[in-house]
């Protein structure tokens, strides 16, 4: 995400990298690219949330006798499901010339971005209506690019992001709100047991 303000990092090599390496020698090695992925204490709860809330429809409207709401809320809840597997399938690269953000591609709506290290003059941090905090690169034409803190081996990006660019980093923190996925993590215990409840009594019934 771009704004106008006017698990761990894995190693893969880049797509299309030229075996030989850039001195054309055998077994060079390409430059490596770092690889984070959405932190599993983040995409765990919003799949347990989603599964609770939606996942009881089509038995509701099996228990009621509407068959074609029982298909069609199926259908929504696959439907959204992928969709929502997509979002939460973001990366987050970064090699030797800047830090992308990227989304499978068949994600609507979803839309990445890629900044260079040396467009990079300052990191700008702003208040969220939970109380957190969010932070953006800024570059030398006024864009902001939103800092993904919700990747698992943030303090890697961190560091990443000192050595490319020289900015301070320290005062960062990993997650902007974890206690709202700990609430959210919660909230599905309490409801899974009625959920299972529920779908036992339609198919009983």
């Amino acid at each position: 995400m771009d704004t106008d303000f006017g698990g761990n990092g894995v190693n893969h090599p880049p797509a299309g990298a030229d075996p030989l390496g850039a001195d054309g020698l055998a077994g060079a090695e390409p430059p490596p690219v770092l690889t984070w992925h959405i932190s599993a204490l983040v995409r765990y709860p919003l799949y347990g949330l989603y599964g609770v809330l939606l996942a009881p429809l089509p038995f509701l409207a099996r228990m009621q006798g509407h068959m074609l709401g029982v298909w069609l809320l199926g259908l929504g809840f696959i439907a959204g499901f992928v969709l929502l597997s997509g979002l939460l399938s973001q990366r987050v690269l970064a090699d030797d010339t800047g830090l992308q953000v990227v989304y499978p591609g068949w994600v609507p709506l979803a839309q990445g971005w890629r900044v260079n290290w040396q467009d990079i003059v300052r990191i700008t941090t702003r208040p969220t209506g939970q109380g957190g905090r969010v932070h953006y690169l800024v570059t030398t034409d006024g864009q902001g690019y939103l800092i993904p803190m919700r990747i698992s081996g943030f303090s890697r990006l961190l560091d990443t992001i000192t050595q490319r660019t020289g900015l301070p980093t320290q005062t960062i923190k990993p997650l902007a709100q974890p206690w709202m996925y700990a609430a959210i993590g919660l909230c599905v215990l309490i409801l899974l047991p009625f959920d299972l409840w529920l779908i036992a009594q339609t198919w009983r019934g």
